[in-house]
Order: structure tokens, then sequence, then C-alpha cells
């Protein structure tokens, strides 16, 4: 492909080689589109990504896929991924013990010992079953609903305090990075669906799979960090300007507000949720299941706990399992590790002194604020200029299905603006 300073423009130049870059590259190859695909890291993914380290593989932060997405479902290939399912239910921690809450339709049995009292009523039993049956037909995010925070959409739906604050308030708290459900109650009902649906997996070989894959012949150029963008022109910087007809902005919100040209930011700056992940290794796990363990007391700091190697054998070497430990908000100070060892003695007993810690991540931009607050409200405008569009989770919906169906509309975006749509 020509460069966009040599000679005659390109078609496009795709900014930022996360889920929504490469989706929108996806697109445009299909169509014949010429473009450069730049990304300032050394690989390809954004926020979905996975390091290896001693032979442990460590998303960035604890990181699920819903494989009921219907935009994922039409882009990626699941066979390709092996996608390793999570089991389909939670435990909940209260004191000195825990009660599972399993899928009746999935898990019967348990889901019959989980019968005792403890987290649900049976009124909160019976709600569940009617919010399963009032979501289960979603596809999509519903647009243009009322606007209602997940609390009050909850209460309102009759659920009782305790089933809120010790299963609802730590599972969602744990998808949306806070614990107050200020989320729109449309992300609510949209998730809801699809972890009904299908439930959680994980590919086989982590996270970093998925990105992988969507960039598998895009010819994505990585280490090239972008200083400035602007209607068909970007500017590297080693200094190179890339010129092209349409230029597609798709990196995370925070960092397309630091290279929209001014007139196009927002007045106030971009609000971003963050997450700290934790990771143990160890030789005996907690459990065999591949289940997500949940605060149920709300004491804190530790919201959920995984052991992933039970979701997926390739998160660990042979022999060993990998425990993945999720805080909302990013804590500081030395004292985290200790305070989360502290608490899984409380919920795993002696044996936690045999975990071996791997790897922090602090994710600052784990979620943009404002869109969770907005979803099911109308779209963030896309187009930005003549020959600028920006694409990315915060566009759409906050999910990987959001970042993949905001590439392809700003794909379409592009077409237009090149008049090649249809």
């Amino acid at each position: 492909m020509a460069l966009g300073s040599q000679g005659e423009a390109l078609d496009v130049v795709i900014v930022g080689g996360g889920l929504a870059g490469l989706a929108c590259g996806r697109a445009l190859a299909r169509a014949g589109v010429s473009f450069r695909l730049l990304e300032a890291a050394d690989r390809v993914g954004g926020r979905v990504r996975t390091d290896e380290v001693e032979g442990f593989r460590l998303d960035r932060g604890f990181q699920v896929m819903l494989p009921a997405y219907a935009e994922a479902r039409r882009v990626l290939n699941y066979e390709d991924l092996n996608l390793k399912r999570f089991y389909r239910g939670a435990e909940v921690v209260m004191g000195s013990g825990s009660l599972r809450l399993a899928d009746p339709f999935q898990s019967p049995l348990d889901a019959l010992k989980s019968l005792r009292p403890g987290v649900a009523t049976w009124q909160d039993r019976w709600r569940t079953l009617l919010l399963w049956k009032d979501c289960f037909g979603l596809r999509e995010l519903a647009r243009g609903e009322a606007a209602m925070e997940t609390e009050d959409f909850l209460r309102g739906y009759g659920f009782s305090d305790g089933y809120i604050d010790r299963f609802f308030r730590p599972f969602f708290g744990g998808v949306f990075l806070e614990k107050d459900l200020r989320t729109s109650a449309a992300m609510l009902r949209y998730l809801f669906a699809m972890f009904s649906r299908s439930g959680a997996a994980v590919p086989e070989q982590g996270m970093q799979a998925i990105p992988d894959q969507l960039a598998n012949g895009l010819g994505v150029e990585c280490g090239r960090v972008v200083r400035a963008v602007a209607d068909g022109e970007v500017v590297l910087e080693d200094g190179e300007v890339v010129r092209a007809k349409q230029v597609v902005l798709a990196t995370n919100q925070l960092t397309a507000e630091r290279l929209l040209p001014e007139a196009l930011r927002s007045k106030v700056k971009p609000r971003c949720r963050s997450v700290t992940c934790l990771y143990f290794a160890t030789h005996k796990p907690p459990t065999k299941d591949g289940i997500l363990y949940l605060d149920g007391d709300g004491r804190g700091p530790v919201n959920n706990v995984c052991v992933m190697s039970n979701v997926s054998g390739a998160y660990a070497p042979p022999g060993q399992h990998l425990i993945s430990v999720t805080v909302l908000g990013t804590p500081q100070g030395e004292d985290l590790e200790s305070e989360v060892r502290t608490q899984m003695l409380r919920w795993f007993g002696p044996q936690v002194g045999d975990w071996r810690a791997l790897r922090t991540y602090r994710i600052l931009e784990a979620q943009p604020e404002e869109a969770q607050l907005r979803a099911g409200g109308a779209r963030a405008e896309m187009r930005m200029g003549a020959g600028l569009v920006r694409a990315g989770d915060y566009c759409e919906d906050v999910s990987i299905n959001g970042a993949l169906l905001s590439g392809r509309r700003a794909a379409e975006a592009v077409l237009v603006g090149l008049g090649r749509e249809g």
C-alpha cells in the first residue's frame, strides 16, 4: 500500500490496533479499500491483552468473553479460539462460609443445593426467573429507554436488599467496575441476557487470541506512535505525515481526546473507571471448578476471585494453577497484597500462605465512565469531520461486542465518505 506521505493520498489510515480498529480494518479489507493501521504499542489488542509470565498467561485484568454477543459471533471464529466456559453460577462468600448460586438450567442439582437461605429469598429466585424471561430475547443493547440506574431498576423489580448486596453488587459491580450500581439499567438487562444465553468464556490461550485473530492478514504497523490527527491527516511522533482520504481514530477515549484537534475536544475531561488485578500461582487451588467467587460481605478489598487454570488449563504450566483476584479501583500503597491475602485467608484458609504473587496490574483507564452511564441512550457521533471518523467502545457500548460493532460502523461511515457505500 502506498504511503500517504508520498504522492497521492491512500484511502484510509486507522489509528489504534485495539478491537475497534481491527474490526474496522477487517471490514475495509473485505470492501477492497487500501489502508494503513497504526498501533502505538508493541502488539495489537488495546485493553484486551495477555502477557506470558513464567509459563502463566495473565490477561490484563480479569476479562471474559460472552459468546452470545451478536457482533462477536459474526466477526470471530469461535472454533479457532477454542472457547473455554466458566461455571454457570457464582460462589457467594459470607462470613466463614459460602453459598453457591447455580444456573438451574445448566446445573439443576447444584441449584437445588443452593435453596437454603442466606443470599436469595424465594421471591428473589422467582424474580430472577422473571428477569431471565424478560431479558432472554434481547440480541443487542436496547436504545431509547428511559434513563435509570441499575440499583434503582433492581429495587423497582422487587429484589431484596440482601440479594442486591450479596449477589448483584459484587457480580455486576465486577462487570461495571463500580459497586454503587450507577450504570445504566439498559446495560444490566443486555448483559443479563448475554450471560443467561451462553454464560462466559475465555479463549483457550488467553484473551490476546481475540485481537490476534482479528489482526491476521491486516499488516498492522506496531510501535507507530501518533502525535496528532486532523481531517485527512495523521502526524506521527517521528515526524512522518500520513495523508488519507479518511482517518479513523480508534483509540481509547482519553487518547482520542488528546489527539483530536482542540475544537473537537470535549469541554470536560472524560472520566474512566479503574481496576486492579493480582495474579497468584499455587500448586493447590481452592476449588476444582472454574467458578467466580464473590464478596458477599462487602468487606473488601477483593471483589471477586477465579482460578483461571480451572477454566482453561493453558493459563498455567503443568502441575500449577493461576488465581485471578480483582480489586475495584486502583488503591495505592505497599499494603494491598497483604490486605488481599488477609481476606483470602478468611475465604480459603491456610493454603493461601502458599500462594506466590506473580504480577499486579493497576489499570487506570479500564472503562469509559460516561458511556456506562448513558448506555441505552443515543449512540455517540462517529463522524468528526469530512475526513475524520472515530471508533471505540465509548461510541457504542462498553463491551467487546460494542468495540467490534463500533469498528464496523466506522468502516461503513468511511465507505460513505469515499463514495463507496452499498
